[in-house]
């Protein structure tokens, strides 16, 4: 476990080179190869696949050299290979097929279903969660193991719907809860039913249900169930969880959100209208941050509105870092707002930003804009 963990720690620094030292030095197989496929998805590179290779020959054991196949599965998946990807997985499910308990093959089937989930082909990953549950469940008679491998097993089948982005999740948490109903584990079912009807009134509503957790400060179902909403509303929606949570004192889950929200912002179809991401970095502004509404800025096409709010911010800069003001404002393309901006910053008046109107001037039509949505 402490290579595994100094894998983990020299990938957050990006120091490739120890973190692929210390995988290669990790004993067992099964735990080299899962680490190495940490390593090729920080940096992929041939080299590295070269070691998962030469580790999968050494796999001893008819289950964990099936298990090992569907990693190196994953690990082509990062590769874009896809071709190859798939043959491995194949090869993985046909190798559990030989495995003559029912239980073992039962967890192993659930292990290469586990990273299918992971290679972002969810639905082929659910229809082997199901024939490993169906395996397990006829073999419950046989052994009292069987239920602890069930167990591990619901457990795989709920992180893996924690993390399907679609609405196929709600499959994976039905299959998960009617496990833990099999069972008897009462408490894990009755939670698993609260998520699913949690998502299926998000996916009827949208938005307002989501606006209904953050008011009664349900922040983690919130932000669990936003990946629900509709393409065009998840963004904004995030965004204004976001600027909740900075509100709240919760930086950093805040800036995880503000991450992802900007992710689907710069690579997504649908993006928020430019008065809705001018509004929500106003409000950023208004608690004292700045670094994400200068990020906002850099995001909003118009170029009133982005000349705007890089105004706002050089000007809130202009307290606690001059040079950086200046800078800023140096990058306003609006050159009308550009010029007052700076005669602000070197001492000149401005009557109408102190009176907290817009650094545009207009105020009118499609420019009077209210200071909350």
């Amino acid at each position: 476990m402490v290579l595994v963990e100094a894998v983990e720690r020299h990938l957050s620094k990006g120091d490739y080179k120890n973190a692929l030292k210390s995988a290669l030095a990790i004993a067992d197989e099964i735990r080299r190869l899962l680490a190495l496929s940490e390593v090729l998805t920080a940096f992929p590179r041939d080299e590295v696949l070269s070691h998962m290779l030469d580790t999968l020959e050494s796999v001893k054991g008819t289950p964990e050299k099936a298990l090992a196949y569907s990693i190196l599965g994953r690990a082509l998946y990062t590769l874009d290979r896809d071709h190859d990807a798939e043959a491995y997985f194949e090869n993985a499910v046909q190798i559990a097929g030989t495995i003559d308990s029912p239980r073992v093959r039962g967890e192993v089937l659930a292990g290469i279903a586990r990273n299918l989930v992971l290679s972002e082909r969810y639905r082929d990953g659910l229809e082997l969660f199901k024939e490993a549950v169906d395996l397990l469940q006829t073999s419950r008679g046989l052994s009292s193991a069987t239920t602890s491998s069930l167990i591990k097993v619901a457990r795989l089948i709920e992180r893996s719907a924690d993390e399907t982005p679609n609405e196929t999740a709600l499959e994976f948490y039905e299959l998960a809860r009617n496990v833990y109903s099999s069972i008897f584990f009462k408490l894990q079912a009755k939670h698993l039913d609260d998520k699913i009807n949690l998502i299926r009134d998000v996916l009827k509503r949208g938005r307002p249900a989501v606006d209904e957790l953050l008011e009664k400060g349900l922040v983690e179902s919130a932000v669990s169930v936003m990946r629900f909403l509709p393409l065009k509303d998840r963004a904004v929606e995030m965004l204004r969880l976001s600027y909740w949570l900075f509100l709240h004192e919760r930086p950093r889950l805040a800036r995880q959100v503000f991450n992802d929200a900007l992710d689907l912002i710069l690579v997504g179809k649908f993006r928020p209208r430019d008065e809705e991401i001018f509004s929500i970095a106003r409000k950023m502004l208004r608690i004292g941050r700045l670094e994400e509404p200068l990020i906002l800025a850099g995001v909003i096409i118009d170029t009133a509105l982005s000349s705007e709010l890089l105004g706002e911010v050089a000007l809130a800069y202009s307290r606690i870092d001059p040079a950086r003001a200046r800078s800023i404002a140096e990058g306003i393309r609006d050159e009308s707002v550009k010029r007052r901006v700076l005669n602000v910053l070197e001492g000149g008046e401005d009557v109408g930003h102190e009176q907290g109107l817009p650094l545009t001037g207009g105020g009118e039509g499609d420019r009077a804009l209210p200071e909350d949505d």
